[in-house]
């Protein structure tokens, strides 16, 4: 049983590459006598894995951190670091706030950060690289989001990404030069179908958020 965040979220990465692990909504968890927490959504980059955790404060208002960690050549997870924090203004597990926001819509941008973090990849200068988050509300009809990579040097024949959900909100990071588009997927059986609206999302050095007509 975690008894932290850092372990939660070290804990749902872990979970999420388990042998025969299946994608679930999240439950609130209680750490200890007072702290009850869940897991709103992971991502995972390059060996690189990103959670964003929820959290009640002592004033009652919801508050978000998001974590990372590092996945070693033997498939396991260092100890998450925390990357930011702050308060999110609404209960990510609560459907009537969230269709509030929504007002009708499929999906709307619901946060965007960026942070300066060790990738240690080849194109990073001295290893590190200004990575961009994204967060997204989605309706509860959505059951995945459809990403496909339109990156200056993206291949043209690999398929779109299919990234399932744990709650409403969608945690998405990108690297400088990357640009993705969006799209919320309701599914019917094995039929998966366009919801509203597509975001293009860019990375650090290609401006910002940008929603596609449809």
């Amino acid at each position: 049983m975690p008894k932290n965040l850092a372990e939660l979220a070290r804990a749902a990465l872990t979970a999420k590459h388990a042998p025969g692990a299946a994608t679930s909504r999240a439950v609130p968890l209680r750490l200890d006598s007072t702290t009850k927490a869940a897991v709103v959504d992971t991502c995972i980059r390059d060996g690189l894995g990103f959670v964003l955790l929820s959290h009640r404060r002592k004033d009652a208002c919801f508050a978000e951190e998001l974590y990372f960690s590092t996945r070693l050549d033997d498939g396991s997870w260092t100890a998450a670091e925390h990357l930011s924090g702050g308060v999110m203004g609404i209960d990510p597990f609560n459907a009537r706030d969230i269709t509030e926001i929504l007002s009708g819509r499929s999906s709307a941008l619901f946060g965007e950060s960026e942070t300066d973090l060790f990738t240690g990849r080849p194109k990073a200068e001295d290893g590190y690289e200004l990575l961009r988050f994204i967060e997204l509300l989605v309706d509860k009809e959505v059951s995945h989001l459809e990403i496909e990579s339109t990156s200056p040097d993206a291949d043209a024949g690999r398929s779109p990404i299919h990234k399932p959900l744990i709650s409403q909100v969608a945690l998405l990071a990108l690297f400088p030069g990357e640009r993705f588009t969006i799209h919320a997927m309701g599914r019917e059986g094995a039929t998966s179908y366009p919801l509203g609206e597509a975001y293009e999302l860019t990375g650090s050095d290609l401006g910002p958020v940008v929603d596609l007509p449809t």
